[in-house]
């Protein structure tokens, strides 16, 4: 009966399904550690690696020249690394666990044994409990030192032997469910004691491990007990009638497909004892022996119930037989999860050779038992698995001692080498507790035992050199790596020598180790991983992408090569279009990859690019943990490009940059912050944090030095950006602080840094020779170039002819556009007007020369006292670099208008775009002013003045708001610099104006008075 237990009562049907459910667990165990393998106690663990890149992080121009700011990004790249070998703990634990579940099976079985079979069998447990060495445990006080430490032992003994012996003789009657609750509870209480008082850190290590070879007796003993099952259950499956379609009956299978089947099955075991023994060199497909051991397993259920009813013993599966098979099979099942968990490749190869040993032997043995005894009745069609252990000629006894002795043979014929294995086995285990303890010269000693018994076996020579690693023994981890890659090379073991060789610099011998990990595993992501990331470095990028594609559909991690490849593509961007690279990747959780997401944006067309993602952690609240290197990637790179505002990136790295454990990111911070701040807050607060990085900073300084002296051209500070710029020694720094000279009036001064950056750049060269009049302009970019910045070319006929040569209508529109905000400046409308009139009305313009000519008629409207068709026309849109310009001539137009409310929101909006345009700052003030807001008009210029320092208009309306505050002496200090400022003629003039405002002011004091 399939479901035997249906009619056991209500308390063996509970116990029993309480074992089974641990039976089925213990077998998920065992299946998921093997699958796991190696990784059980080496995992795979992910190394990132920072690497800035050069990039734009703006650009702007001035209709003539395009600039582009030149910053950084950031790219994480990322390797898998093995780990050194691990100690599984919680395997220990659960194994541990299982083992007495299994011991409190035995023993309530064995209470129900006969006298002697009894005796017997206690004795043998007594044995096994004292190979198990509890005085290894250390347990505190008396207990750990009475009778040489063995007093543990004497304890367990003692109480399990009495309550056994109680059961046994003195209450026969208590029913098995009860005995083994009492079991159960005595072995979990007791070891949770153990586990409270050892004076061992990991005390079920150490039990597992000291206790393993008495555990592999009991193993052993156990498959070889249930190594016939997958041959009884051919007899049932041949012999049992079968039922025919018509007339309900049918003959068996029979003799020959018995044999034919049993044939299969013996050659199966017999082409993996000849492939394990290398006797074969090719590879036959075979079904595993732990898989062989499984169904065994779980056939023997049904067959040890048969064996003992056939047998009619005093033995009642019911109340003994159930249980001391389970208990047996749990303690065996333990042993073998624990040797795929820890990875104890020596152990499961000897547990693999005692399966295919045991199973081949049984089969031989109980194939000709089967025909000795029970060919008449095959041959007359009768089911022989009624009778299978009733034998007439051939005993069981007899069978399972041919089995013994073919075993014995076969393990002889290969010199006892499985023994050499399992003592490998036990080394190894004991070298992993003393591992875990931190006992790393003992754990030593025993792996080089185990390499004595076994000198190619994977676990001892990978742990030798993890240990040889912690101790930072390079050349002794790289002969043990070597040595694990003989007999059962791992894909962690190419890993782990791979990345010891990088780190000697070896880096071409790590890519040949990698490649033959390839060829080993070639379906292993980890290592293709790798050798991608290796080939990126060296720039072999046909390569790289390929093993990094590759990688990414043959790993459980595809996001690490998925982050490689994006580097891989910020660092090669011309290889693909990087629009449609965005388009296609999909947002991830996975920081490195999102943040390799954001550096491709520095890369792309910004017409064309999607918006940058905002890291998802910014709202999270924030702890005192460092960032790691992918957070800040991401953080940095996003920071940079982003033109939103946004006051909690602010904050966020504000506190992320006080914080001390991100001190290697502290520039970078700043920085960001200084970007920020500049794209989207105060432009201000972004040069001092520039300039505040630059300071006294030998290795980066001139690079903050050089964005902030672009970002003060792109401000209209051009004098102010020479001076930062004087601080670079670089050719690029000197062509731009000799432009920044000549756009801020001064080319006579720019002179000799022109001649020096056009020594080695005939462009820059022909642009020098060209505005000091040594060669005439041939271009047209040439020609806009002198009429905008030759300062001897100031006559407007010469100016007209040679604006007249030019054909680039683009070119055309700027330098008019630029000649009437220049002329009005003058007080010259009649002129600004002309200029204006040169500008080719039906060209088609690009959008910035398109602006500039917006603007230049904006201003006319305003000259001409057109204010209404200057608010009108202002609908018209410009281009960013002219929005504050529009806003400015607009709010003057609602000035004029005396329209105070509209006249001060625009002028507030072309102040927050051009905060430190002098001309826009010093109107406003003095919109300011004129509205009795004196105090806002003079924090607007206190705001602009250090960055305008020599501007006659802002000194003017600083010195007057100086008046209005009652701030003499700051007023008296600004004449003095207005004096120098300025012409004698103009000083005067506002002299006059000066003197005027203060006496109207003294006298208003006295009246007051």
């Amino acid at each position: 009966m399939l479901f035997f237990w249906k009619n056991w009562n209500t308390a063996h049907r509970t116990t029993y399904w309480t074992g089974l459910v641990l039976f089925c667990a213990a077998i998920i165990g065992l299946i998921w550690t093997w699958v796991q393998g190696l990784q059980n106690v080496v995992r795979w663990d992910v190394l990132s690696d920072l690497t800035e890149l050069p990039a734009s992080i703006g650009t702007f121009t001035d209709g003539l020249f395009d600039y582009s700011v030149s910053g950084k990004s950031y790219i994480v790249t990322e390797q898998f690394a093995a780990s050194v070998m691990q100690v599984n703990v919680l395997a220990a634990r659960l194994v541990t666990l299982g083992i007495c579940v299994g011991l409190a099976f035995i023993l309530a079985a064995v209470t129900r044994l006969s006298r002697w079979s009894y005796l017997i069998v206690m004795a043998v447990l007594i044995v096994l409990v004292a190979t198990f060495r509890l005085e290894v445990l250390q347990l505190p006080g008396f207990l750990g030192t009475a009778f040489g430490g063995r007093l543990p032992f004497v304890v367990v003994i003692l109480a399990f032997g009495l309550a056994s012996y109680y059961f046994h003789a003195f209450r026969s009657e208590v029913e098995l469910p009860a005995r083994l609750t009492v079991f159960a509870a005595m072995t979990l209480l007791g070891w949770l004691l153990v586990d409270r008082l050892a004076g061992q850190p990991l005390p079920a290590l150490a039990f597992v491990g000291y206790s393993l070879p008495g555990l592999l007796v009991v193993s052993l003993g156990f498959i070889f007990w249930i190594s016939p099952e997958i041959i009884a259950a051919l007899v049932y499956v041949t012999s049992v009638a079968r039922t025919n379609r018509s007339d309900g009956s049918g003959r068996p299978l029979g003799l020959n497909n018995f044999l034919i089947i049993g044939s299969l099955y013996l050659v199966n075991l017999a082409l993996i004892w000849l492939t394990n023994t290398k006797v074969i060199a090719w590879n036959p497909v075979v079904i595993s022996p732990f898989i062989l051991f499984l169904i065994s397993l779980l056939l023997g259920i049904w067959g040890f119930r048969q064996q003992l009813r056939q047998n009619e013993t005093a033995l009642s599966f019911r109340d003994a037989g159930a249980y001391l098979y389970l208990g047996l099979a749990l303690i065996t099942l333990m042993t073998i999860a624990y040797a795929f968990a820890s990875a104890n490749d020596p152990l499961v190869e000897a547990l693999e050779d005692v399966i295919v040993y045991t199973h081949l032997a049984a089969g031989l043995a109980f194939v000709a038992y089967v025909i000795f005894n029970f060919l008449p009745l095959y041959r007359q069609g009768l089911p022989v698995y009624k009778v299978l252990y009733k034998p007439t000629r051939f005993s069981v006894l007899q069978a399972r001692l041919v089995t013994a002795i073919i075993t014995v043979v076969i393990v002889a014929f290969e010199n006892f080498f499985p023994l050499s294995q399992a003592a490998a086995g036990y080394f190894n285990s004991v070298g992993d507790f003393h591992a875990g303890t931190g006992e790393i010269r003992v754990a030593e000693q025993y792996y080089t035992l185990a390499l004595n018994s076994e000198f190619q076996n994977h676990k001892s020579n990978y742990a030798l050199a993890s240990l040889a690693l912690s101790q930072d023994d390079k050349v002794t981890a790289v002969h043990f790596f070597q040595q694990a890659l003989l007999k059962q090379p791992s894909p962690q073991a190419y890993a782990g020598l791979s990345a010891v060789l990088l780190q000697d610099n070896l880096l071409f011998e790590a890519i040949k180790m990698l490649q033959r990990g390839i060829r080993a595993f070639p379906k292993n992501g980890e290592l293709q991983n790798n050798l991608g990331y290796l080939y990126a470095r060296t720039s072999v990028a046909d390569s790289a992408y390929y093993y990094l594609a590759a990688a990414a559909g043959n790993t459980a991690r595809e996001e690490i090569p998925q982050t490689n490849l994006l580097a891989f593509w910020a660092r090669n961007p011309r290889l693909i279009s990087l629009d449609s690279l965005a388009r296609a990747t999909e947002n991830r959780s996975y920081e490195s990859y999102e943040a390799n997401r954001s550096a491709l944006a520095f890369f792309r067309n910004p017409a064309d690019s999607a918006r940058i993602q905002r890291p998802a952690w910014l709202d999270a609240p924030l702890t005192d943990e460092g960032l790691n290197v992918s957070r800040f990637a991401q953080l940095y790179n996003y920071s940079v490009q982003n033109r939103t505002k946004d006051t909690t990136l602010l904050n966020v790295l504000n506190r992320l940059g006080q914080n001390l454990a991100n001190q290697d990111f502290t520039d970078d911070l700043l920085f960001a912050r200084a970007a920020c701040q500049y794209y989207t807050g105060n432009k201000r607060t972004a040069f001092e944090l520039t300039d505040q990085i630059a300071r006294d900073n030998q290795r980066t300084g001139a690079f903050y030095n050089f964005i902030t002296g672009l970002w003060m051209m792109e401000q209209g500070l051009n004098r102010k950006a020479a001076d930062i710029l004087s601080k670079n020694a670089d050719t690029l720094s000197i062509y731009y602080q000799a432009l920044a000279l000549t756009k801020s009036g001064d080319p006579l001064i720019a002179r000799s840094l022109w001649e020096t950056a056009g020594q080695n750049d005939p462009g820059v060269q022909t642009l020098t020779e060209v505005l000091y009049e040594k060669r005439q302009p041939a271009t047209d970019l040439e020609k806009a170039f002198v009429l905008l910045y030759n300062p001897l070319l100031d006559q407007t006929e010469p100016q007209r002819v040679l604006y007249r040569s030019m054909r680039d209508d683009n070119l055309k529109t700027i330098v008019a556009s630029a000649f009437v905000s220049r002329y009005l400046g003058f007080s010259q409308p009649v002129i600004a007007e002309n200029w204006y009139e040169q500008i080719p009305q039906e060209a088609r313009l690009n959008p910035y020369a398109g602006s500039a000519m917006t603007i230049a008629y904006l201003r006319l409207r305003n000259a001409k006292g057109q204010y209404d068709q200057t608010i009108t026309d202002a609908r018209q849109p410009v281009v960013a670099a002219f929005q504050a310009e529009k806003d400015f001539v607009l709010a003057q137009a609602y000035q004029a208008k005396r329209q105070t409310a509209p006249a001060r929101r625009a002028y507030e909006a072309a102040l927050e775009r051009a905060p430190f345009n002098a001309e826009m700052v010093a109107a406003a003030a003095g919109f300011e002013q004129q509205n009795g807001q004196a105090e806002k008009a003079y924090n607007r210029v206190l705001e602009a003045l250090p960055l305008n320092e020599r501007n006659p208009d802002l000194l003017k309306i600083y010195a007057l708001l100086c008046l209005d505050l009652s701030l003499t002496d700051y007023a008296e200090e600004s004449l003095a610099r207005l004096r120098s400022a300025t012409s004698p003629a103009d000083y005067q003039a506002f002299m006059a104006r000066y003197q005027a405002k203060r006496a109207l002011i003294k006298k208003q004091r006295e009246a007051f008075q």
